[in-house]
Formats: C-alpha cells, structure tokens, sequence
C-alpha cells in the first residue's frame, strides 16, 4: 500500500496564496464588468489575464512564478479545486434549462437550434481539416480536432441572451421565446456532442464502432435519465424532504447526486461534465426542488468556484502568442467562421420557421454569444491535450468578443421587432429572478411589473363581454387556459426566497404588500374568468344583457384607472381608485336593479345564469376595491 504524502505547510501557504490572489483579481475584474452591463466572466478572465503570461508573466516573469509556482503538485491543487467549480457550474446550468419552456415552441425551437448548431459545425470541421500543421498537437487527431472544433463553433450562452431580452423587455415576445429555448436546445446538444468526441480523443483510437460505442452510450444514458430517472428523481427528492428537510440537506443531496451523474458518464467512457449538466436538468425540472439550496449553491457558485475557474482560464491565456507569426489572421479568421455561421445558421432556421426578418437577425445576434460555455470547452480540450496553448487562446479570445458583439448587435435588431400585443402567460424565467436576488430593489422591481402584466390580462375578459367584441378577441379571452394560480407560481415562489434573505431598508413593507397584491389578483382573475363565462350564457332579451356594455365599460375604467396607479406608482391616482371603488358604486346599484327586473320574467336556468353574472359584477369591484387599499396612499 502506497503511503499518502502529506502537503508541506509552504505547499498549503502557496495554494492559499494563489487562491486569494487570484480569486481577488477575478472578483474585480467581475464587478467592473457587471458595472459595464457585461457579463462577470469576461472580468474574471481579465483578472486572469493580468496575472498570467499575458501581463504580469510578460513584463514582471519573476514576480509571477513567486506566486504562481511552476511546481506540478501546485498546479494540480489548483486545477482540481476549478474542476470541482467546473462540475458545479455545469450543474447551475442545467437547472436553467427549462423542459417546459422547450415543450412549448419545441418545433420553432428545434428547427432554429438545428439551423444555429449545423452551419458553424460545417465551419468548424472545415477550419479544423484545413488548420496549419503547427497548430495541432499530435498530426494523427486531425480529425477528432476537426469534430472538437465543429461543436465549438456552435455553442451557444444562455446567460448573455436571458440579460438583453430581459433589459429589452422581450422575453415574452415570441422572438424571446423561441431564441431561449434553442440557445437551451444547443446548450444540451453541444454537452453530449463534447462527451462523444473527447471520449473519442481519449479512448485513441477513432472508427466507426468507436463512434457508435460513444453515441451508444450517450443514447443509453439520456434515455435512463429521461424515462426512467427523472420520475424517480421526484419521488426521492419528496421522500428526502419528509426525512430531511430545509435547504442544507437538499443541497448535500444536489451536490452528491450530480457528482454521481458525472462518476456515471465517466465510466461508461463519456466525459463527466456531460452528466453532472443532465442530473442538473431533471432536479431543475422536479417540483420538490427547494429554491434555497438552489440559491444556496449559486452563491457559492458565482461568487467562489466560477470566478476562480474563469480566472485560471485567464491565467492560462497567453494573448502575445496570439499575435506572433500568422496567428492574428488565424484569429479573425475563427471569429469570422464563429460569427458568419452562428448567424446565417439562425437566421436560416428562423425563416423556415417564417419568422420576421428582424427577429431572424435578433436571434442571430444573440445565439453568437459563446460566453462561458465556450471558455470551458476550450479548457477542456486543453486539459485532454486536444488543443495547443495558442488555439485555446484563439477560442477563448473569439468566446470574450462574441459576448461582447452580442449585446449591441441583438439590441439594435430588437429595436426593429414589431412588439406584439399578446404576451405569452408565463412568469418570468426562474434563473432571472435568482440573477435579481442579489439586488432587492431590482427584485422588487421585477415582481411589479409582473404584477402590471398579470392586471392587464383582466381587460381581456372585460373586452370580450361587449356586444361589439368580435370573434378574436372572444377566442381569446376563451382560450386562456392557465390561471393566475399557475401564471404567479414562480414569482410568489420567489417573493417567499426574498423574504428569507436580508433585504435593505424600505423594501420590507413594499414586499408585503406585493404578496398581498398578487393573492388579490388571483381572486379577481377567478371573478372576472366567471363574469365572462357567464355572460355569454344570459338571456339576449333581459335588462341585464341591453346594459351589459355600460356595466362592462365602468369596469374597464375602474381596470385603467388600477393600472395606471399601479405604473405611475401616483398617490394621487391610488386615491382616487380607493374613491371609484368604495361603498355601492353605480355599477353595483344598476346591476342589482337590472337583475330584479331580468329575474322576476325569467326561468330558474336563465335565474341561475342572472344571478352569477350580478354576483360577478359585485364581487369584482369588492375585490377591486380591496386591491385599491394595498395601494400606497398619500
């Protein structure tokens, strides 16, 4: 039995060194990135970077090994800790990946993803074939490289897209989610691509029954999971709950599992990351999943592993080797494949799906992003000794200006979208929220305008009662399907989450009454969802139905004038909503009064009908009346 040696003391102080150093430089380069309104991990890799070959290696070289020892076991204590990070961060992804969201608008989401992963996989395959011979580390992996190269060039970030749809105002729109769902679709495409070809690199030999051994095993475990383990995964995680609840044994409970995932694809020859990301989706997608250890580990998450991970990735970046020989060409030539085909690839995939030509340029736009996604793979490659220092360099390069390209390009197109007056009914993405919880007042903000789309989807029912009211937007009104019960789901759940954490002064009381707010709405969808359903049944000769526009017109008013206090946030208008809906309003009194004359001519069915539609009316401006309270007063 071989004896374990014990790390020195000036081992660990060494490893502690460059952990804080390190970490330190990616903190801030971070948030000054955040600042910027760009994504945390081009700050991560620049504070990498610094402190790497490309600036501190190059002009002070000396004062770099000091801290960064050569040594082989150092190294390794660093690379270990990031891969740990790695795993964890695959696995945060995976909860991002919304199956639901991708059931929805699977057929636009998988022609658009098939378009965006196929073209820039020509372009990488081809860029691999014809690559310079000094580029490659062995001659013989031309091929395997070639593949590598085909899934890096598809890639596609999820978290820039999710920002500029959401600082846009688009993520319900349909050009929002359809562009969410395929960046979801590659996303989980590209990881079992990357597992089949680096099993491929590391098994050394590549043939056909190689390939489908690799494929095989991917189909055998994606189909396990699917079928068979995401059902069972929501019974256990509700057995775990009832035996071991609160946030810290779920989080034991997500960190264990994911690493099994990961210890499984590795021994059926995949690469590990491709299970820790799937065993991430089906706990993402499980109702028992508590949101506290999911917030719990991407704290640890974003503000320890990631930033280390990323910032090592700068640290290995060598920019001066970019630029010697033809390499600088070779640079812009990658970006230009990257760019060109991402693009042409969505924009094609979008037309077949007959899409505007400004959405086909939007998504294009911000499908480019290749963000941290990218960054690992090339880490990866690097690792297996599948991509040469200076093409890790070039990939990473191309990762950090796609992201930037992403923003200003995709926001200029969206600018161009015709906006379209029927929001989807789904709460906001999870993932957005989690984003906003580091910032209360942002939450909050959020959950307002939540609350102002929720209230203006009653409108729809009041405009369906009129006599006017033609056949769309009665359909409409009929084919709302999902109730506030489900709509407000996520952001109440997420109201719950916020009130666990330590919110800033004044947001305490606003937080309250948010979450009185959005029970309100539920009861007033329920009367008002009944008002309409029972009004197209009445009578056509009673009193009530020859007044039911002006009864449903002062309902309209009382719904404009919620709306408006609700977006101008006016004491004023609040008040005067409070004034509308106090004591028996005129509504109330002619809806009585018509309902006695309808009923005493009527039958028991057109009775019953009569009664529900003036129970209705009255029950709604009740309702309203108690919403017009919660408001803020002068």
């Amino acid at each position: 039995m071989h004896a374990i040696k014990a790390l020195s003391p000036e081992d660990v102080a060494a490893f502690l060194l460059q952990v804080v150093v390190l970490l330190t430089f990616a903190h801030v380069g971070g948030e000054l990135m955040r600042r910027c309104r760009q994504p945390a991990l081009i700050g991560n890799i620049f504070g990498g970077m610094l402190l790497g070959p490309s600036v501190l290696g190059h002009w002070f070289p000396a004062l770099q090994e000091a801290v960064f020892r050569p040594e082989q076991s150092q190294s390794d204590m660093l690379a270990a800790i990031t891969w740990v990070g790695l795993l964890l961060f695959l696995m945060e992804a995976g909860f991002e990946v919304r199956l639901d969201l991708l059931r929805r608008n699977a057929i636009s989401c998988v022609i658009v993803s098939a378009g965006g992963l196929l073209v820039p996989m020509f372009g990488g395959f081809l860029l691999g074939q014809y690559l310079p011979a000094g580029m490659l580390v062995n001659p013989d992996d031309r091929l395997v490289l070639s593949l590598f190269l085909a899934v890096a060039m598809s890639i596609s970030a999820l978290p820039p897209l999710a920002m500029i749809l959401r600082d846009k105002d688009m993520l319900r729109e349909n050009v929002g989610q359809i562009s969410l769902g395929a960046a979801m679709m590659d996303d989980v495409v590209a990881w079992i691509l990357v597992g089949i070809t680096t099993s491929l690199h590391v098994s050394g030999t590549f043939s056909a029954l190689s390939v489908a051994k690799s494929a095989g095993a991917a189909v055998l475990f994606l189909a396990t999971c699917f079928l068979v383990g995401r059902p069972l995964i929501g019974r256990f995680i509700d057995w775990h709950n009832k035996v071991a609840p609160g946030a810290a044994p779920q989080l034991s409970l997500l960190i264990i599992c994911g690493l099994a995932g990961s210890l499984i694809t590795s021994w059926l020859g995949l690469e590990s990351i491709l299970g820790i990301f799937i065993v991430g989706i089906l706990f993402g997608a499980a109702t028992g999943l508590q949101k506290n250890a999911v917030h719990s580990l991407s704290l640890v998450v974003s503000s320890f592993l990631a930033p280390l991970y990323f910032g090592l990735a700068g640290l290995r970046l060598n920019i001066w080797s970019v630029y010697e020989g033809n390499m600088s060409l070779l640079l812009l030539t990658v970006i230009a494949i990257a760019c060109i085909g991402k693009l042409l690839g969505v924009y094609l995939g979008a037309w077949a799906c007959g899409l505007p030509r400004w959405e086909r340029l939007a998504m294009g736009f911000g499908m480019n992003a290749r963000g941290g996604t990218e960054i690992i793979i090339a880490t990866l490659g690097l690792s297996i000794g599948l991509l040469t220092r200076e093409m890790f360099s070039i990939i990473v390069v191309m990762a950090i200006v796609t992201v930037i390209l992403s923003g200003p390009t995709m926001a200029w197109a969206l600018s161009h979208v015709h906006r379209d007056d029927k929001a989807i009914d789904d709460a906001q993405p999870q993932f957005i929220y989690e984003e906003a919880l580091e910032d209360p007042p942002v939450a909050l903000n959020l959950v307002e305008q939540e609350e102002i789309r929720l209230a203006r989807r009653l409108k729809t029912y009041t405009q369906a009662m009129r006599a006017d009211a033609g056949a769309p937007s009665r359909t409409a009104a009929a084919g709302i399907r999902e109730p506030f019960v489900a709509v407000a789901g996520v952001t109440e759940a997420f109201l719950q989450q916020l009130t666990a954490q330590s919110l800033e002064p004044g947001t305490s009381v606003q937080l309250i009454a948010l979450e009185n707010r959005l029970r309100l709405l539920r009861y007033l969808e329920e009367s008002v969802r009944s008002l309409f359903t029972s009004s197209v049944r009445m009578p056509a000769d009673s009193a009530l139905r020859r007044h039911l526009d002006s009864y449903t017109e002062g309902l309209d008013f009382l719904l404009d004038t919620m709306l408006e206090a609700l977006t101008t946030k006016d004491a004023a208008v609040a008040a005067t909503f409070v004034a509308l809906t106090e004591g028996r309003s005129e509504i109330i009194e002619g809806v009585r009064s018509d309902y006695l004359r309808s009923a005493a001519t009527s039958d028991a069915t057109d009775q019953a009908v009569l009664f529900e539609v003036a129970h209705g009316f009255e029950q709604t401006v009740w309702l309203l009346h108690r919403f017009a309270l919660l408001l803020p007063q002068a």
